[in-house]
């Protein structure tokens, strides 16, 4: 119950998360980092070959909160922290290699559902290996 209130807290504080249209999956105008990007455990990013091995199922995805092509009621243009969330439907734990420094110096801990919910706290670089356990997710983040 306690996970589902911070998740629904999560996506209600963060617009990134309740986008009104589609990930566009390409570089954005003057910058080299698309609105979303899929990695592998490795840190690479995924190929349309990785999508079809057997061990798809554990994978990052980044979240762009530049990316979002959205105006507030004000007209002015929305954006939000970037994510990095980390699944692993595995039935053992995983490391994951957070993917390279464009995308993110520094990710913040916000959610580990493998981890008690007081440990909410954590910081890991760029390249840093972070154990995910099994059949969990973890979400990062940087502003």
């Amino acid at each position: 119950f306690e996970v589902t209130i911070r998740v629904i807290r999560i996506r209600n504080e963060h617009p990134v998360f309740r986008r009104r249209g589609w990930f566009k999956g390409r570089p954005l105008h003057g910058k080299g980092i698309s609105d979303i990007t899929w990695f592998r455990i490795d840190g690479g990013e995924m190929s349309e070959e990785d999508w079809q091995t057997g061990f798809a199922k554990s994978l990052m995805v980044f979240l762009n909160g530049d990316g979002l092509n959205e105006l507030d009621e004000d007209g002015k243009r929305i954006r939000d922290a970037s994510f990095l969330l980390l699944f692993n439907a595995h039935h053992e734990a995983l490391d994951f290699t957070l993917p390279a420094a464009m995308f993110g110096n520094n990710w913040q801990l916000v959610l580990d559902t493998a981890a008690e919910l007081g440990d909410g706290n954590g910081s890991y670089a760029a390249g840093t290996i972070v154990q995910v356990g099994a059949r969990s997710i973890v979400v990062l983040s940087h502003e």
